[in-house]
């Protein structure tokens, strides 16, 4: 178990996050564990948590919040030998381990990284001091409550963060460090925080050290004047005696004394360092690792306009001073014609100075003259935009300090192979990191809300390239508002990203053109498909092909980073779904065939996964058959449950042109609609489905979906809607002489005021409905549903011995004609009845058998309502342990679920938490 306060007050068991409620539960989470095992007030926890805004009712509601704690920590499993919170006279006091949580580890941690006893040496101190400042995950708290600012403990938890960094940075600059990443994580600090010296003088120093003294010596100016004009004061001794230093190190004009070599002897090829480089903090302090650890050779790979190329000139300018003999660059042109390793090879070898004549013909020979020339130098080399691993072999140097930089749109996992190469697959870049690329093309009049500034963000897939154009364009759109509004119309977005030559079209489809002809048609037929992440077999589908073709497609595309395929599925940044949408739509009857096929395959396959969940019940509709076969009621969950949002995407689409299969496919879901409890989305999908069998003129289809999404709407207290819909079904059913379809009709309107409280109409109408299905083969199913609910009705109008009566019926139809969902359901509403007749013991046993058919359905819902019986018997029992497990297991998934008993058990299991055991 552990506790984090270092960013969004968070509380894990098991490595899984606890829902412990809403922020002011989290707060007061947080506040008992700054204080582990010791008392505080509740007086004290009223003025933190309200200052001076307090509510009348604010004791009473710390109270409640504590004891809504103590459930959620009872619910997870966190036992009193963890975390307990006691009342502690007039107030509440944690036990818990404090190294459990982050705050007092990071202090215990920066309490020894900044020991100055000699007992640590400065790496020591510096791994130490890095293990506490990675705790942190953001503002302490959360950033606390808007508009409310934190308390002083609170608040001076960022005072101790910035005072770790301090002495963090001092240890790095006193070890082998990357100075040129350590001046690009200091220069923002120094400038948010002029006040705390000590980051002005790491910066300093670390600029000097990159040889840079100039930048350091505007460094100390700048914060000499802030310290004048804000402060009235000097630096300190120690900051103008650094300043002194490096006045006598450098010439007049600020360069470094001629002494000192800044260019080398050799070659100096490399392209100058991209300016406003934002982020990658992590990349480089991993490559840093790793190339002081002995790596030479790194590759960096990924999709167009990632930022390969900036990254590795900013890792190489951080570098150059490590290896000074000569720094040769290259352009391979692995997304066009691939320049020839032997046609590099010669102009390398002539800028080193080997003259024309001497350069061997053979491309061996050319190589081995080249590793001589390199031999025993310190050289870097950058090959930009490789094409393969055979390409970039031959120019690999030998013996020697040296240092190799590749960029290439492909996975180079050959040079992995061969020759230990670090590869880093390079991700867009982070939230932050994006938005401060965008900041970069606001004036300074601008007020961009950082929420206009993320959505672009998104809108870009955080790819730099996207960014930076955007970053352009937005002083022509007046902002990030408009500049949103035009980027969230997706027919628009790629166009709009475009300056003057650069467009990020440009840069894909310089990956498009590299392709061979049946990898370009997957990759345009990948922008049909609806949803985001097709699996292979769906692919197989869309293309029209077998799936080992396919796959083998599908690898080829996640070569050059089109495609990212993970776990058998595969997905495209959006900017790239649209490059492909766009490439598709040049062809619209291959793109329409295309959509018909995914459409198609997903039908079939839900019709078949759907008849897995529900196998005594009638078809939805006739299939020539699935390409995929499920070999029991799990695998077709799972398959539902990974699918399940290419599913509604794909009844989104198929609803204008393809509503035929719009229907179906919303048909085929039902059973997965039922065990997961997505009343929301059954509801649209539902909506979608009526329209589309409607608009295809097919009664069926319109009856059987109307009366299903009555369900939802019943659940979520919407009865009238649900029985209008109802009675729509049982016209439609009588109208096509569906006897069995229009007594299903009555037995759901029958469901819906057994929902809305009425017993006495359901039992109307569950009459009607064993009136209609008596004689008519093949209705065990049918009876078994009418009985489960005539149990139910007499059960709400007190009848519990007719209730008992027609629930055992229903059980025995059910082990006859039903699935494991609908015998749970009944077997709750048996064990319903025996607890409110006072037979706890009958309770206990039905209550168990309905966990185990529930679990068999995969259901968790019924498995809950089952699980609150079992907890309802056990308090019956005075078995106040075992009944407190029970109900806390069904409240959480309640919760989750939006059961319509969540605020009851809620209410009762808080009062059972605040009452003494017997």
């Amino acid at each position: 178990m552990e506790l984090h306060l270092l960013g969004p007050v968070e509380i894990r068991h098991h490595e899984r996050p606890v829902a412990v409620g809403r922020r002011l539960h989290r707060l007061l989470l947080g506040i008992l564990a700054l204080r582990a095992n010791t008392l505080v007030s509740t007086s004290e926890l009223v003025d933190l948590l309200w200052s001076a805004r307090a509510p009348r009712t604010a004791r009473a509601m710390v109270h409640s919040r504590v004891s809504e704690l103590r459930t959620a920590l009872t619910a997870a499993g966190i036992g009193d030998e963890q975390l307990t919170i006691l009342t502690d006279g007039s107030g509440y006091r944690m036990l818990l381990d404090p190294t459990t949580v982050d705050v007092h580890r990071f202090r215990l941690l920066v309490a020894r990284g900044c020991t100055t006893d000699g007992a640590l040496d400065w790496p020591q101190r510096r791994d130490l001091l890095r293990e506490a400042v990675a705790l942190w995950r953001g503002p302490a708290f959360g950033g606390w409550l808007p508009r409310q600012p934190p308390p002083p403990e609170v608040e001076s938890l960022e005072d101790a963060r910035l005072t770790a960094l301090e002495q963090l940075f001092e240890a790095e600059l006193n070890t082998d460090a990357d100075t040129g990443v350590l001046v690009e994580r200091l220069g923002p600090l120094a400038t948010q925080h002029p006040s705390r010296e000590r980051f002005t003088l790491s910066l300093m120093r670390a600029l000097a050290a990159s040889h840079r003294p100039g930048d350091a010596l505007r460094a100390y100016e700048q914060h000499r004047r802030w310290l004048a004009a804000e402060l009235g004061a000097d630096p300190s001794d120690e900051l103008r005696q650094l300043h002194l230093t490096l006045l006598r190190a450098v010439e007049p004009d600020g360069s470094p004394p001629a002494a000192t070599p800044t260019l080398p002897p050799g070659p100096a090829e490399l392209p100058a360092e991209p300016g406003g480089f934002v982020g990658r903090r992590a990349e480089l302090t991993h490559l840093d690792a790793a190339v002081r650890t002995g790596t030479r050779t790194v590759a960096l790979v990924g999709p167009a306009g990632v930022g390969k190329t900036a990254l590795a000139l900013r890792l190489a300018h951080a570098r150059l001073h490590h290896r000074p003999a000569a720094h040769l660059y290259a352009d391979l042109r692995g997304t066009g014609e691939p320049v020839a390793p032997a046609t590099v090879l010669e102009r390398f070898l002539r800028a080193l100075g080997v003259p024309g004549d001497a350069i061997p013909a053979d491309l061996d020979e050319r190589a081995a003259r080249y590793r001589s020339e390199l031999a025993g130098q310190p050289v870097l080399i950058l090959l930009d935009n490789a094409a393969s691993s055979h390409q970039v072999r031959p120019l690999l140097p030998g013996a020697g300090d040296n240092l190799v930089l590749i960029t290439s749109r492909r996975r180079l996992d050959g040079l992995v192979a061969t020759h230990g190469a670090t590869q880093v697959v390079l991700a867009p870049l982070t939230e932050s990191d994006a938005q401060d690329l965008l900041r970069q093309g606001l004036t300074p009049a601008a007020r961009d809300e950082p929420a206009d500034l993320r959505r672009i963000a998104e809108l870009c897939d955080r790819l730099p390239l996207a960014l930076r154009i955007a970053a352009a364009r937005l002083g022509e759109f007046g902002g990030g508002v408009a500049l949103a509004g035009r980027l969230a119309a997706e027919g628009d977005r790629i166009g709009l990203l475009t300056a003057e030559d650069v467009s990020v079209r440009a840069a894909l489809q310089v990956s498009l053109t590299a392709l061979d002809g049946p990898s370009r048609t997957m990759f345009h037929l990948l922008g049909v498909h609806p949803g985001q992440r097709p699996s292979t077999d769906a692919c197989a589908a869309l293309a029209g092909l077998p799936p080992a073709e396919t796959r083998d497609l599908l690898r080829r595309l996640a070569a050059v980073h089109l495609v990212r395929s993970v776990d058998g599925r595969h997905q495209m940044h959006d900017l790239v779904r649209l490059f492909a949408a766009e490439q598709a739509a040049a062809d619209p009857a291959a793109a329409s065939a295309a959509l018909e096929r995914a459409l198609t395959f997903y039908r079939d396959t839900a019709a078949a996964a759907d008849r897995a969940l529900r196998p005594a019940e009638r078809p939805n509709f006739d299939t020539a058959g699935s390409p995929v076969r499920f070999t029991d009621l799990p695998a077709a969950l799972a398959w539902l449950d990974a699918e399940a949002d290419n599913l509604v995407t794909a009844v989104e689409r198929a609803e204008a042109d393809h509503p035929q299969l719009a229907w179906q496919i919303a048909a085929a879901m039902y059973g997965w609609l039922f065990r997961r409890h997505q009343r929301d989305r059954w509801i649209d999908l539902y909506s979608r489905g009526v329209r589309a069998a409607r608009q295809v003129g097919d009664a069926r289809g319109e009856a059987m979906l109307s009366g299903r999404l009555a369900i939802p709407l019943s659940l979520l207290g919407r009865h009238d809607e649900a029985a209008g819909h109802c009675t729509r079904a049982y016209e439609l059913r009588v109208a096509e002489g569906d006897r069995l379809g229009a007594a299903t009709a009555l037995l759901n309107l029958a469901a819906i005021e057994n929902n809305a409280g009425r017993p006495a109409e359901a039992l109307r109408r569950l009459t009607q409905a064993e009136e209609r299905s008596r004689g008519l083969p093949d209705a065990g199913h049918l009876r078994a549903l009418v009985a489960s609910n005539l149990g139910e009705a007499h059960q709400l109008a007190g009848r519990l011995g007719r209730a008992v009566e027609h629930y055992r019926t229903a059980l025995a139809l059910a082990e006859a004609h039903c699935g494991a969902r609908d015998m749970a359901e009944i077997l709750v509403g048996l064990a319903r009845t025996h607890r409110r007749a006072g037979q706890p013991e009958e309770t206990l046993r039905l209550g168990q058998r309905a966990v185990e058919q529930a679990r068999l359905a995969g259901d968790v819902l019924i498995e809950a309502e089952a699980r609150e019986e079992l907890g309802h018997a056990h308090l019956a029992r005075r078995e106040r342990a075992q009944a407190l497990t029970e109900l806390s297991f069904a409240l959480r998934t309640y919760r989750e679920k939006g059961h319509r008993g969540t605020a009851e058990l809620t209410s009762h299991l808080a009062e059972l938490t605040r009452s003494k055991p017997d």
